[in-house]
């Protein structure tokens, strides 16, 4: 019996949805890397990861939340990897960290334009309330463990940009390229700016939970990623976000 093309190929897909591994992904929304949209999960490393893991054979399905849970989900194995997490020594005891990063930018200060703060070192921030992150490092220890200032944690990007605006915190530490996205989904990018002074950077990650399981997918996926950065999909993908490389930095094109 002869079978039709329609049938041959319900059959290989079939096939393919069997063969098919799984990975569960968690992160936090950080646009334009990864974020919600109309319901849909989204953003420029998102899409990247999910090309790259598609090509080993995965499938992933994706969850965003709190950081806090973010990390301890993937450190109890109550999800498989976390999208976008810089390499503090604490991390690297507790994920296994792929060795190819997907994006790397760096931490600044966000001020309010009316409100202008001198910063060139953190000695210039004594007596300031910084408005911070919760389960951040920002790949500072010396910013997260000093008593000079006030690190004040908010639940979300928008609601620490919002709280400079109405003069609740003094300055606020995210990703530039985050700070100005997020401020342009707002509609308030003409009111905040940010000094050019860097706080810290960092190079983000695909990591995994520690267990052996993992291993050679993630350096799987590490050597597929280095490949990947060389198409011109790649480039693509950055492009359909507003990201562009910047002597080794990705940051926003001008809208």
């Amino acid at each position: 019996m002869k079978l039709s093309s329609l049938t041959i190929l319900l059959w290989l897909t079939a096939c393919m949805n069997v063969q098919a591994k799984s990975v569960h992904i968690v992160s936090e929304d950080w646009p334009p890397f990864i974020y919600t949209e109309q319901g849909q999960i989204k953003g420029a490393d998102k899409d990247i990861t999910e090309h790259v893991l598609n090509q080993l054979g995965y499938q992933a399905t994706w969850n965003l939340m709190p950081w806090r849970r973010v990390l301890h989900n993937v450190a109890t194995g109550a999800a498989d990897a976390i999208l976008d997490i810089a390499p503090h020594k604490d991390h690297q005891n507790s994920y296994l960290f792929t060795s190819e990063p997907l994006s790397r930018h760096e931490t600044v200060l966000f001020h309010e334009l009316r409100r202008p703060f001198a910063f060139t070192q953190l000695n210039d921030l004594d007596g300031l309330i910084i408005g911070v992150s919760p389960g951040y490092l920002y790949n500072n220890a010396e910013f997260i463990g000093s008593d000079a200032f006030f690190r004040e944690p908010a639940p979300s990007f928008e609601a620490n940009l919002k709280k400079l605006l109405r003069g609740r915190v003094d300055m606020v530490a995210m990703s530039r390229p985050v700070g100005i996205y997020t401020s342009r989904l707002l509609g308030i990018e003409n009111q905040v700016g940010f000094h050019s002074q860097a706080l810290s950077s960092s190079d983000f990650y695909l990591v995994f939970h520690r267990t052996e399981k993992w291993r050679v997918p993630a350096e799987q996926f590490s050597q597929a990623l280095r490949q990947f950065k060389k198409t011109e999909r790649y480039r693509e993908i950055l492009e359909e976000y507003g990201l562009e490389s910047r002597d080794g930095f990705l940051n926003l094109t001008a809208p």
